[in-house]
């Protein structure tokens, strides 16, 4: 496990990303999970470990992206844009692919995957709906 640092609060989470690994941040005094990472637990302010989670999810709420908001992406309009809860708790801001907008439904199990970003050097979460 990797300790959460107050420096570079994201340098792990994206380094393990480009492997294709969800990591996010967890207490190891009580297990509370955490997003966005910090310095320590806001429960009980024990200190953050990094450690994978398991990439399984329910989407919450989403909305469809029809303009832009920088050119490198206007190729990819429209787009769907939503917040999944993890199944460690968490809420992630992120990115549906695969499925149509109008198929989407509020519960749905979607599991994690990685894509490149605009950035080759980076490769973001996104979420696809789960089978079954």
């Amino acid at each position: 496990m990797m300790p959460v640092s107050a420096s570079g609060l994201l340098a792990p989470y994206r380094e393990a990303a480009g492997r294709g690994v969800l990591l996010l941040p967890c207490c190891g005094d009580c297990g509370t999970w955490h997003w966005p990472p910090r310095a320590a637990c806001r429960r009980c302010g024990g200190t953050l470990d990094w450690r994978q989670a398991g990439g399984g999810g329910r989407l919450s709420t989403w909305s469809v992206v029809t303009r832009a908001p920088r050119p490198e992406l206007q190729a990819d309009v429209p787009y769907v844009v939503a917040f999944v809860e993890l199944d460690e708790g968490v809420r992630l801001f992120t990115r549906i692919v695969g499925t149509d907008a109008g198929a989407l439904r509020a519960g749905q199990r979607v599991r994690c995957r990685f894509d490149a970003s605009p950035d080759s050097t980076v490769s973001i979460p996104v979420f696809v709906v789960a089978e079954g």
